[in-house]
């Protein structure tokens, strides 16, 4: 059965089965200049797991979705922002009267990058240096990743903030951007997945269940124990 999207005038999502704490998202998924196949990715992963997902709907040369409000996508950020809000209080682990959630929340973003980077085989996750995320799991989601992936993929090439370290709109979700939004706190974790385009071409399907079992282990290990 086809995925049914909330459609809005910049992104398109899904409210997931209302269980798994994560969002996957593909906020450059529009030409021109699209991370092409990050939507299929992320589609790949929504049908798998259940969780939710954001897809954009517009092209980042309109308003990019991967940076802070600048004018031109101010209103672009406000309905991503928007949908965020809606897939958390569609979970229900939204405490507005201590601003957090009560539940530790994964946030997996995709993207693209050149094969030049690091090779065909490159993939970067950026955290802004462990700004986007706790220390407790981004060391779970390093370990976890690199063995999923070595099962599946023994030629990746896994960098861990290096060059794409994520943009800093990408810690505002956890820590507030310092003006009206104020974010979700300390159980907010989001990680930025920058993907080769080989990745992305030839490997959508290792890249889906590599992801898919992260997003499961997180279920069970942070979120249900």
């Amino acid at each position: 059965m086809p995925l049914k999207y909330i459609q809005q005038n910049y992104v398109k999502y899904n409210k997931g089965n209302g269980y798994i704490c994560c969002l996957s998202d593909a906020l450059h998924a529009t030409p021109p200049a699209a991370d092409v196949f990050t939507d299929n990715i992320v589609e790949g992963i929504m049908e798998r797991t259940g969780c939710p997902g954001i897809i954009s709907t517009v092209s980042r040369k309109l308003a990019d979705l991967n940076r802070s409000p600048n004018g031109d996508n101010d209103l672009a950020i406000k309905e991503y922002r928007h949908a965020l809000k809606d897939i958390l209080e569609f979970l229900n682990i939204v405490d507005y009267d201590q601003q957090h959630l009560t539940h530790p929340f994964l946030h997996v973003s995709f993207h693209g990058m050149k094969d030049d980077h690091y090779g065909p085989y490159g993939v970067e996750i950026g955290t802004v240096r462990g700004r986007s995320c706790s220390v407790e799991i981004k060391n779970w989601f390093e370990e976890t990743l690199t063995k999923k992936a070595k099962q599946l993929l023994p030629n990746i090439n896994l960098i861990f903030d290096q060059k794409f370290v994520g943009n800093e709109s990408i810690t505002y979700h956890r820590l507030g951007d310092g003006n009206r939004y104020q974010g979700f706190g300390s159980h907010f974790h989001t990680f930025q997945i920058e993907l080769s385009r080989t990745m992305r071409k030839e490997y959508r399907p290792q890249l889906i269940d590599i992801f898919s079992e992260i997003i499961i282990d997180f279920q069970t290990t942070c979120v249900s124990k």
